[in-house]
């Protein structure tokens, strides 16, 4: 094998070593198999591959890793292959995607080396994170821009990308921004791959830009104490008013070198608003021997707007008096434009400050004076001009009973344990109440020896944030309280199917308290694994569809071995705060209602036997009696048949009674019976019939037409017409009863009048006639028939009413829906 390869065991120590992997450790005999190799890989691949491979040899984690040898200076590709007794690492050239991203970018790196591919990073070292404080990781995926302000972000898409896109590379100095917000300069080396991948070299300039600006300062002083400094210089002879600049101060201008220009010219190039400050400070100059250092604008001859700064000092003869003037001129167009996007930043800072209304504090570690700002003390209620700037009047106000917690945070943070101080504390205001404030801030100054010097921070007024919380407390205590007194199941579990809420109702029916129910699963806590397993498979189901889930009827063991049963009802929901999914649950025992369902079903049943058998009897002994009646009538004298006709009719009446009796039987045998469409004419028509084929002289009149749409009813429709028909002509004392029955169309229903000629409903009983058992005056029916109409006709979902009619009789109306209504 012509690739390294070497082996640790389960200490991480070398167990085996192949000859082309002796490089990596001296040679195959220069670390003994039983040491440890951690510290060589360092060496080999440097710091973070090395932390990488201990990580996966810990972890028994499969890698693959690019990283560079720096013993055989390639780019390699290192697999781990962890093992039962330890782990085997192979080295093999890197992949040519690989070597050519990474070799591209070591080439060209001074510092540090990122990877962008649509500008967002893909790869970047540590020291490329380390120049704007971040790790690697926290910056991977992310966009360049979260690293360059507004204005820097322009500039680079202005001047930097135009030129990559032509030549393929570009090399210069851009602005970064750290975590915390402050500037970094670095120098940058940007390279274009063919494959749209960006190459970033980086390196932190700080400290070189610093330098510079000393030498910028060193600079001016020396130009200064050398007037006639030839780069950037201007002379002007005034005694024959004659011009001359050096190639800088024309390339400034933008003209050509051998342009000829006048002492008027070089004014004529200032801007018209500048154009008279620098004229008076050179007639000073001229007059009174007075030096000027000015920044002004200039227009150039290619009609550019910059920035200049231009230094006038006099030259003098043997006499004192002024014969000649020499300065500097320099352009400042960049540093005038980072001086305002700066004073726009401090802008925007200071309206930050005032608009989020922090209170600010600058806390000098070396003498404890600290200043404050307005904020800060205006939030106590104080007046500015009252505190005193000094780091008790911040200690004195804290509250006793978190003064302790509070020094502990700033302590760790003094100590380094903490990057930030941050503490929530409690402070007296001026009226003596207290105040909730968040309270961060952050060394920003140390010593030669490391002491911090300087720490600054703000304080936020979180008042109204503790109230909200305690508020929130407050309800979730209640709601706590609300549901533990529901009694049926209340409960949520996490996708993982642990328990995140269960009342007490839930907790009782596992033998178990709330607590003891909270944080495990069903599978811990039920006694019937098949039990927990189904309900394991509703809750996964719920949370994967997003969808609601209603179980008609599951069973459930309880604690004490008892098998109930329950009506269940499962929703997604999103566990607030984290956003992860979960499923609530609400179940109510209806092991009680399915027992009431079967005892009523027997005694349905118990009924209807009841019934049939009762109609049975009784019809055949009214048969017996209407028989014989028949057989006396032709033996008896007139006199003794009025006594004849009224056993038939109390005959007759009887079997009415038992038709109603299984009326009524049936209704309470389908009340969970749905209404369906009928066609209402057909019905109609045969209970008219029925009336005129009776024994007794009847005068049915019908009017009006419903049209041939269906009603909603069902089979029993035709009970209502025909007690209705039948109170017109047994409640009618008349020989020859007369009823008018009208259909009339109305919009989504049908309406169905019956009137009669008879005595009529007194307006007392008009409200009550229907209810269960009521007679009318001088009946002596039972008072079920008009009830099974109202029954009827409600669960119809239509209405029924009497009225009296044209006759002075009675007239009953019912209206129906019609199917098309729905």
């Amino acid at each position: 094998m012509t690739d390294p390869l070497f082996a640790l065991d389960e200490r991480g120590a070398l167990s085996f070593v192949n000859e082309p992997a002796s490089d990596l450790f001296g040679s195959a005999d220069g670390v003994p198999l039983d040491e440890t190799v951690w510290e060589q890989l360092r060496d080999g691949f440097g710091a973070e591959t090395a932390a990488r491979l201990r990580h996966a040899f810990e972890t028994r984690e499969t890698l693959s890793v690019t990283a560079y040898d720096g013993i055989d200076r390639r780019w390699v590709r290192i697999g781990t292959h962890p093992s039962a007794t330890g782990m085997t690492v192979t080295v093999s050239p890197a992949p040519d995607g690989d070597r050519t991203r990474l070799s591209e970018a070591a080439d060209a790196a001074i510092d540090g080396i990122a990877i962008l591919d649509d500008e967002e990073y893909v790869y970047m070292n540590r020291a490329h994170a380390a120049i704007f404080d971040f790790e690697p990781d926290e910056l991977l995926g992310e966009s360049w821009r979260r690293l360059y302000g507004d204005a820097e972000q322009e500039r680079i898409e202005r001047d930097v990308f135009p030129q990559l896109e032509r030549e393929g590379e570009w090399r210069g100095e851009t602005e970064g921004r750290r975590r915390d917000g402050s500037g970094v300069p670095q120098d940058v080396s940007l390279s274009l791959l063919d494959d749209g991948t960006l190459v970033c070299v980086n390196k932190d300039i700080t400290e070189r830009k610093a330098r510079e600006r000393e030498l910028e300062q060193t600079r001016e002083f020396l130009e200064r104490a050398q007037a006639s400094a030839a780069v950037g210089g201007w002379e002007v002879d005034l005694t024959t008013e004659s011009l001359h600049w050096t190639d800088e101060v024309y390339r400034i201008h933008e003209l050509p070198l051998d342009a000829r220009t006048s002492l008027q010219d070089g004014f004529d190039f200032y801007h018209p608003e500048d154009r008279g400050v620098v004229t008076d400070a050179f007639d000073r100059l001229v007059d009174e021997g007075e030096s000027y250092d000015l920044e002004l604008r200039i227009v150039t001859a290619e009609d550019r707007t910059r920035w200049i700064r231009t230094v006038g000092e006099p030259r003098t003869d043997a006499n004192g008096d002024v014969v000649a003037a020499v300065g500097v001129f320099q352009e400042i167009t960049d540093r005038k434009r980072r001086d305002e996007q700066l004073a726009q930043l401090r802008e925007r800072l200071d309206l930050a400050v005032e608009g989020a209304n922090l209170g600010v504090w600058d806390w000098d570690m070396t003498t404890d004076e600290v200043v404050f700002n307005d904020r800060w003390a205006t939030m106590l209620g104080l007046s500015p001009d009252d505190i005193e700037p000094s780091l008790d009047t911040w200690e004195e106000r804290v509250n006793p009973d978190d003064i302790s917690r509070v020094k502990a945070a700033l302590n760790a943070h003094i100590d380094g344990e903490t990057e930030m101080y941050d503490c929530d504390h409690r402070m007296r205001t001026a009226e003596g109440d207290w105040l909730w404030i968040r309270d961060a801030g952050k060394i920003v100054d140390r010593d030669a020896d490391g002491r911090p010097t300087r720490a600054v921070g703000i304080h936020l007024d979180i008042s109204a944030q503790k109230e909200q919380e305690a508020a929130i407390e407050r309800a979730r205590n209640e709601l706590r309280q609300i549901i533990d007194l529901v009694p049926d199941l209340i409960f949520a579990k996490r996708d993982d199917g642990t328990y995140l809420l269960a009342n007490e109702a839930t907790a009782e029916a596992y033998g178990l308290t709330v607590a003891e129910t909270e944080g495990c699963t069903d599978a811990e806590i039920l006694p019937d694994s098949a039990q927990s397993t189904h309900f394991r498979a509703d809750d996964q189901r719920v949370i994967e569809s997003d969808e609601q889930l209603e179980i008609p009827e599951e069973e459930l063991t309880t604690a004490d071995g008892e098998t109930r049963l329950f009506q269940t009802t499962k929703i997604p929901y999103r566990v607030a705060g984290t956003d992860d999914d979960a499923m609530l649950g609400y179940a109510r025992d209806i092991t009680p209602l399915r027992r009431y369902e079967h005892r009523l079903e027997r005694q349905r049943d118990n009924l209807s036997v009841l019934n049939k058998i009762v109609r049975h009897d009784i019809r055949n002994a009214l048969q017996v009696v209407s028989g014989s009646a028949e057989l006396l009538e032709h033996r008896l004298d007139t006199e003794n048949h009025r006594l004849l006709k009224a056993i038939r009719t109390a005959a007759a009446e009887a079997v009415d009674i038992t038709v109603s009796a299984r009326e009524v039987t049936e209704l309470l045998m389908e009340f969970d019976s749905d209404p369906e469409p009928v066609a209402l004419t057909p019905v109609l028509t045969r209970q008219i019939d029925a009336v005129r084929s009776s024994d007794r002289s009847v005068s049915v009149t019908r009017v009006g037409k419903s049209d041939e749409k269906p009603v909603l009813a069902h089979e029993m429709l035709k009970s209502v017409f025909r007690n209705l028909l039948h109170n017109a002509v047994v409640h009618n004392d008349g020989d020859s009863p007369s009823i008018r029955v009208s259909t009339d169309a109305l919009p989504g229903r049908v309406r169905v009048a019956v009137a009669d000629d008879g005595p009529g409903v007194p307006d007392d009983l008009k409200r009550t006639v229907f209810d269960e058992g009521t007679q009318g005056i001088d009946s002596e029916g039972t008072g079920l028939g008009l009830y099974l109409v109202k029954t009827l006709v409600d669960r119809y979902g239509g209405a029924v009413w009497v009225e009296d009619s044209e006759s002075g009789g009675a007239r009953f109306v019912v209206e129906l829906p019609r199917v098309d209504a729905e």
